[in-house]
């Protein structure tokens, strides 16, 4: 169930989570004290669409806990046939729903929940005021949509490539953009295999036998009680993804 009732949060609570977001830390304690007081809250149950394609934007989300997929949907034939495809994963710290927003066009894409998610909404007008006051932020904007629109170069070579090099570099995608670090390796959120055979652009058969062949070298690790992969030989992955 979606819920956008300002959950029981503090002013100060909220500026705490805030200032946790590494794209927020650099702007002025007066435009955080500002952008705390304006933040609508909003959970999104698993399963449920954060926004959905073609719908006109008025506010950003900024997600802070849990996981989400954009989607593109197309219709085929007479409307009522419909074709999804997983594009990206989205984790803590992403910015959903910016670029309706910027350009004051509909949404491009579907974003759906993968888990329970936690967002913090930022009305169109505060979001255009803020970026207008704080040019670190428009920097670290910029920087997320090139790594954007560099991940998509990359994405259009894949095609090129095998299809196990082609799960492996979103496997190291994915830990780079929001992967921890722990002495066994590198943590990673565990995305339905669906799903990760669409951004691989591989079949769900080609995806499961990859991923546990991988498994079976001690490549990587299921963690299910953490929906988690553990990424325990990284920089091997990393040195494949060098194909590319």
């Amino acid at each position: 169930m979606t819920s956008d009732s300002p959950a029981a949060h503090s002013l100060s609570a909220t500026l705490a989570q805030l200032q946790a977001v590494p794209t927020l830390a650099g702007i002025s304690p007066a435009s955080l004290q500002w952008l705390g007081s304006q933040v609508k809250w909003r959970q999104v149950s698993a399963g449920e669409a954060i926004f959905i394609q073609d719908a006109w934007g008025n506010v950003v989300y900024l997600m802070l806990k849990g996981w989400a997929k954009v989607r593109r949907v197309l219709r085929v034939g007479n409307g009522e046939s419909v074709q999804n495809r997983c594009l990206a994963i989205l984790g803590p710290g992403s910015w959903v729903g910016e670029m309706a927003v910027l350009d004051k066009a509909p949404r491009s894409r579907d974003v759906m929940a993968l888990t329970k998610v936690q967002l913090a909404g930022i009305p169109a007008a505060v979001f255009r005021e803020l970026m207008v006051q704080e040019p670190q932020l428009c920097y670290q904007l910029a920087c997320s949509l090139s790594r954007r629109l560099r991940l998509a170069n990359l994405q259009a070579d894949l095609s090129q490539q095998s299809p196990p090099v082609r799960l492996v570099h979103t496997l190291v995608q994915l830990a780079e953009a929001f992967g921890e670090n722990t002495p066994q390796g590198v943590r990673i959120f565990h995305p339905p295999l669906q799903d990760l055979a669409d951004i691989s652009q591989i079949s769900l058969e080609t995806a499961t036998m990859v991923l546990d062949r991988l498994m079976q070298q001690a490549i990587v690790k299921p963690l299910p009680e953490e929906h988690s992969l553990l990424l325990t030989q990284y920089t091997k992955l990393v040195q494949a993804t060098r194909l590319l």
